[in-house]
């Protein structure tokens, strides 16, 4: 058997979910829990200074469909990766000829080990986020994942024909929460 679901995995199974508390990520816990599956939400706290209270995003999972919902504490291993990498000279990143921080990739590597270890302790071995198609963090959380789990499947909603019929995109996915009761409220125009 493949390590990557095409479809919808069986109902009854346990999913893990990279849950931002944003709008894909509301949706797809909602939608698949609705499908049957045990979807468990899991957030990083890597101190970004968008989420003044991550505390607050673990009730967001559990509105939204979720069967268990954790915040995992990843500054201190994201502090650690941001060290070697300075060691390393590894930090700055060129395109379009503008030096940027690598903090991106580093915090997928942390996140995703966190979010897959997490997962096995709670014996939850199929991986989801809700990362789009157009991007690498469907990659950079699989490969993250399977080093710590080497049994870890990998379900991507956003991969799913299903899914991808139903929220065609932002405007989609804030209709369905709105006919759900559970509205979001920073709006469809928003770019990620």
């Amino acid at each position: 058997m493949s390590r990557i679901y095409r479809k919808l995995p069986p109902k009854g199974e346990k999913i893990g979910l990279a849950f931002s508390g944003g709008l894909d990520t509301r949706c797809a816990s909602l939608w698949l829990s609705e499908q049957g599956l045990a979807v468990h939400c899991y957030t990083a706290n890597l101190a970004q200074p968008d989420e003044k209270t991550p505390e607050d995003i673990p009730p967001v999972a559990m509105a939204h469909g979720a069967a268990a919902a954790k915040l995992l504490d990843c500054r201190e291993a994201l502090a650690n990766e941001g060290v070697i990498a300075i060691q390393c000279g590894a930090f700055h990143l060129s395109s379009g000829g503008k030096k940027y921080f690598n903090t991106t990739p580093l915090g997928r590597a942390v996140t995703g080990t966190a979010i897959a270890a997490a997962m096995k302790q709670d014996g939850v071995h199929i991986f989801g986020d809700g990362s789009t198609h157009k991007g690498n963090d469907i990659q950079r959380f699989f490969r993250y994942g399977a080093l710590v789990d080497p049994d870890l499947k990998i379900y991507k909603p956003w991969l799913d024909d299903a899914f991808v019929s139903a929220f065609g995109g932002r405007k989609e996915m804030s209709e369905y929460l709105e006919q759900k009761g559970r509205p979001y409220g920073s709006g469809t125009e928003k770019a990620y």
